[in-house]
């Protein structure tokens, strides 16, 4: 019975899963095309050392805000990391972009019953996994010098590279799109480097499912992250 009942459920939720290739080329292209202004964002000569380059890592607590979709989610915990760039104004202003391998996603307890529907004592986690490669475009003030506080406010352009759920699948929506908000402190040392902690909150404004992948149901991103890295002032002429 227990068996059958998870099998069962297996069937169900793959049976719709397709991909919409001609929605992934679109926001593929649109992916490269931000893509390619990051990196001649880096390779366009620079001067003065209110320009910041870094790496950071950190770690996702990431569920789903779901409406007639999967219940019992758990949090996923995974890795964020990447490229940093940051550029300074005088008057402690700074905008910014980021270029970042993020795992999202959430775990699913299945509760197994009887044949009158009372729960047997039995369950099994399923994990939803869906990883990306990130954009953040960001934008805020800073307060402090060697020792600094800062607020952040920005975008979330993201590019699906890989999803798992109880098989590997490419039917979920190939693009995400959302917001953040950041709050973080940093330490200036040796005049040029910039060590920094951060906690910022995402939250997708598009949905993960489409009319081939959870056709009845809406989920979207949410989570928390916490990151650390290290930022160098580039030479100034």
């Amino acid at each position: 019975m227990v068996a059958a009942r998870f099998l069962s459920w297996c069937f169900l939720k793959n049976r719709g899963w397709c991909a919409d290739s001609r929605y992934g080329q679109l926001k593929q292209k649109t992916m490269r095309k931000i893509i390619t202004l990051l990196i001649v964002l880096f390779a366009v000569p620079v001067f003065g050392q209110n320009h910041f380059i870094g790496l950071k890592g950190g770690i996702n607590w990431t569920n789903v805000i779901a409406d007639n979709f999967l219940s019992d989610n758990d949090y996923r915990n995974g890795f964020v990391g990447g490229l940093t760039y940051e550029y300074e104004f005088k008057k402690k202003f700074h905008i910014g972009l980021d270029l970042v391998y993020a795992q999202k996603g959430f775990n699913n307890d299945i509760i197994f019953t009887d044949e009158n529907g009372n729960p047997i004592g039995e369950k099994a986690t399923s994990g939803f996994y869906y990883d990306y490669l990130s954009l953040p475009i960001k934008g805020g003030f800073s307060l402090g010098n060697n020792f600094a506080g800062f607020l952040n406010l920005g975008i979330v352009p993201s590019l699906l590279i890989n999803a798992e759920t109880i098989i590997p699948t490419d039917k979920v929506t190939k693009f995400d799109f959302g917001g953040l908000i950041e709050i973080g402190r940093s330490y200036k040392f040796k005049e040029r480097f910039l060590l920094f902690t951060s906690v910022a909150y995402q939250q997708s404004f598009t949905v993960i499912t489409n009319e081939d992948y959870f056709s009845n149901g809406k989920a979207k991103h949410y989570g928390m992250t916490l990151s650390i890295g290290l930022k160098y002032a580039l030479k100034k002429e």
